[in-house]
């Protein structure tokens, strides 16, 4: 709670107490439930004094400059910290109760008789409670269980296909980061704009597509035309095929990655952490029935030399360069084929 470039030794809990004006009234009622976790949760018991924090109403005829007026810490070990709030009451400013009420209300606590106002609070502190409860059901930052296993999150795993636990973990990708991309990943049918999207935000690189690149297929045993008396697949127009693999145009796509620094790039080769997470979430946007290569560009101020060692020496293919000059351009020279992962 430090200001910008300045420490402070003040915890949290007394700069709510302290200073309640400056917090918002939502996270001032969960960090109060923080401080008190065997509370019932704010709104659903049916004793107050079980609750998180019990809540006041200020009955006042100025308009309030916050919605918090003021936290004060609970007077016994046993009962909840207690909290006064400017935006919600019976009476007052915003009150539906008449004006005359609320001048009698104020006249009475002027005498110290606070009963009227104490009366009143047993309604006020249902009222507040209840406007959290419904805020704190369709916010998940108010909720206390992780994103990823709260109520709004199973909704959207099953949405992506993952709604059991048993579909769930099968990523080195973790569940929890596809939660982001839902809206992206319902996109039907899914593009190589969205894919592009998906890849660059989350690897932080940039990520460019190329469609329609093609490759061969092998043709299994059975498949495959044999002449003769006894041959198969040997009517022409009907299954004949000269050859034993055949071509197919939309089968592939490629995926360019770049301009990287030598850290990333690193980190996207089959040796680093990324290239696995790279392909299968590739993988689970696309489906089974593409295949697809990825090039790396390396940035040209990026390029080392290289220089034989045991532990981080060059790799053919992937990290040797034989280099005795600054290169002019970016190196694209690096395909990996995707083909062959499990």
């Amino acid at each position: 709670m430090a200001a910008h470039g300045r420490g402070t030794d003040r915890p949290v809990e007394a700069s709510l107490f302290a200073e309640s004006y400056r917090f918002d009234f939502y996270q001032a009622v969960k960090l109060l439930e923080i401080l008190r976790p065997g509370g019932v949760p704010i709104g659903e018991g049916a004793e107050p004094a079980k609750e998180g924090v019990r809540f006041k109403s200020n009955v006042s005829m100025e308009f309030p400059a916050s919605d918090v007026a003021e936290v004060t810490p609970p007077s016994d070990a046993g009962k909840p910290p207690g909290m006064t709030v400017n935006f919600l009451g019976l009476a007052g400013v915003h009150g539906p109760l008449p004006l005359p009420v609320t001048e009698l209300l104020l006249e009475r606590v002027s005498r110290k008789d606070t009963a009227f106002r104490d009366f009143l609070d047993i309604f006020n502190h249902r009222l507040v409670s209840l406007l959290y409860r419904v805020r704190k059901q369709h916010h998940l930052g108010l909720a206390f269980t992780p994103p990823a296993q709260n109520h709004v999150a199973r909704y959207l795993f099953s949405l992506l296909g993952m709604g059991t636990e048993g579909l769930q973990g099968r990523m080195q990708v973790k569940d929890r980061a596809l939660l982001f991309y839902t809206g992206l990943l319902l996109q039907q049918p899914r593009s190589m704009l969205g894919l592009e999207s998906l890849l660059a935000d989350y690897f932080h690189v940039p990520v460019k597509g190329h469609q329609f690149c093609g490759q061969w297929y092998p043709l299994e045993e059975d498949q495959v035309m044999s002449i003769g008396t006894s041959g198969r697949n040997q009517r022409l127009g009907n299954g004949a095929v000269i050859g034993n693999r055949i071509w197919d145009q939309q089968g592939r796509f490629e995926l360019w990655l770049g301009p990287l620094t030598l850290k990333a790039f690193l980190d996207v080769l089959p040796i680093g952490r990324g290239f696995r997470p790279l392909c299968e979430l590739t993988r689970f946007y696309v489906g089974q029935e593409f295949d697809f290569d990825v090039h790396l560009t390396l940035k040209a101020a990026e390029v080392p030399e290289s220089r034989l060692s045991v532990v981080n020496g060059p790799r053919l293919g992937w990290t040797s360069w034989l280099k005795t000059r600054e290169f002019p351009a970016d190196d694209s020279q690096v395909r990996l084929r995707t083909r062959s992962l499990p």
